[in-house]
């Protein structure tokens, strides 16, 4: 290369660096509601807490225009004077230069029972009742809600021996800029494991997805042969496998849940009042 065309390389180079940076400048806006349509993944967002004592996120999934599935434990073991109105959720969390408003958490619907992570898990309840449903302070009507389906562990295997397939998805922080964006997790072999069973229970979905903090509350995803999608099962990251399948991973089954779900009545009906008490023991 000749000095005449290094100073245009030079030139290039930096217009290039300029242009790159304008575009990672470029902010992202702030809206209540979205300005095209989102896709399905959208109803899967990540439930934050900030309070004056603790920081945190989890994932949770709109399973109806006012309601979100998590699990229990993201809500338990931050600090004494955390309270549900601390929470909110955030859809569609990584669609894009536009970022929804977060929507507060009003009231706690209904959940298995408090996990105390500061607990060692041997102290802890079994994961099967580590799920919550969760009242959001205004509907999201924008958006689709997945469906739960309320089927069995040996349902699902019958399932996935027809064809469905079985997956993950969280917001898990496994990094810099990891938390902002879904990371999904497909083609989870079901396990079938008669020691951890004696102490998680029958209807727990264990499987060979991994997950990591902050994929807690997420779905674990049934999907059809024809596409058909339904939440079949939450995350959750805090047991770990007694057999030592470092790649295994815990979550209770629809069946312990879904028969919890509220009736919708549609746009009828007021909300319930704002949970405001520090959550605690039931």
């Amino acid at each position: 290369m000749n000095n005449k065309a290094r100073p245009l390389l030079k030139c290039g180079l930096a217009a290039a660096a300029t242009m790159l940076v304008a575009a990672c400048a470029t902010p992202v806006r702030v809206v209540d509601r979205p300005s095209q349509e989102l896709p399905w993944s959208a109803a899967i967002g990540r439930l934050d807490l900030e309070s004056v004592d603790a920081r945190g996120s989890c994932s949770a999934t709109l399973v109806q225009p006012d309601v979100i599935l998590t699990a229990s434990h993201c809500l338990y073991g931050r600090g004494s004077e955390i309270r549900i109105i601390d929470f909110s959720f955030t859809p569609a969390l990584d669609a894009g230069r536009e970022r929804l408003r977060p929507v507060p958490v009003a009231a706690v619907v209904a959940m298995g029972w408090p996990i105390n992570p500061e607990k060692n898990w041997e102290e802890n309840e079994p994961p099967i009742l580590d799920w919550a449903l969760l009242r959001l302070a205004r509907r999201v009507d924008f958006l689709e809600p997945l469906r739960v389906e309320k089927l069995s562990v040996a349902d699902i295997a019958k399932r996935i021996d027809s064809g469905a397939t079985l997956s993950h998805a969280g917001f898990g922080v496994y990094g810099v800029g990891s938390g902002k964006r879904l990371q999904m997790r497909d083609k989870c072999q079901l396990l079938d494991d008669r020691q951890d069973k004696l102490r998680t229970g029958v209807e727990v979905i264990k499987n060979t997805c991994p997950v990591i903090q902050g994929d807690s509350g997420g779905p674990i995803l049934l999907t059809a042969a024809d596409g058909t999608r339904s939440v079949v099962g939450i995350i959750t990251n805090y047991w770990r496998s007694e057999s030592g399948e470092e790649g295994a991973s815990y979550g209770p089954s629809s069946l312990n849940f879904a028969g919890e779900l509220p009736a919708y009545a549609g746009n009828s009906g007021a909300l319930p009042a704002a949970a405001a008490d520090t959550l605690s023991d039931p």
